[in-house]
């Protein structure tokens, strides 16, 4: 089972629907298959050169610990631990909210994330875009 580009393509344009709807005009969505590797990636035009990097950390966090990235910022509370697995992943650790765990049938086909709001926006957000999409998430 896999995360095709339509999905990927379906869960973005919901993102960026459901954004519009709520007046929100900075944020990068990054769509990734269950190795972690980008199926698609978009910003909008007012968002910074960081944001598609934030996006790609807060998925692929999410699927390294097989749990959305709201969560995960709740648990990796101590700076130290933070920085400690930032620097052993190269980076690759975010975890800010906005990153899911996607699923279909409940199979891990990737994970989806968005950056550019506050973590709990950004989570509800790519929530409900992979929901709109007809896939699920993982908590």
């Amino acid at each position: 089972m896999t995360l095709t580009l339509d999905d990927a393509s379906s869960i973005a344009r919901h993102a960026f629907a459901l954004a519009q709807a709520q007046n929100l005009s900075v944020m990068s969505v990054v769509i990734t298959d269950a190795g972690g590797h980008i199926r698609l990636a978009m910003r909008s035009d007012a968002q910074g050169i960081f944001g598609v990097d934030t996006a790609l950390g807060k998925a692929r966090t999410a699927l390294g610990f097989n749990r959305a990235t709201m969560h995960l910022s709740k648990v990796f509370t101590d700076p130290c631990g933070v920085a400690a697995l930032s620097g052993a992943t190269a980076g690759a650790f975010v975890p800010l909210g906005g990153g899911v765990v996607v699923q279909r049938d409940g199979v891990t086909v990737g994970a989806a994330a968005i950056s550019g709001g506050l973590p709990q926006v950004d989570h509800d957000l790519i929530t409900a875009a992979v929901e709109a999409a007809g896939l699920a998430t993982l908590v």
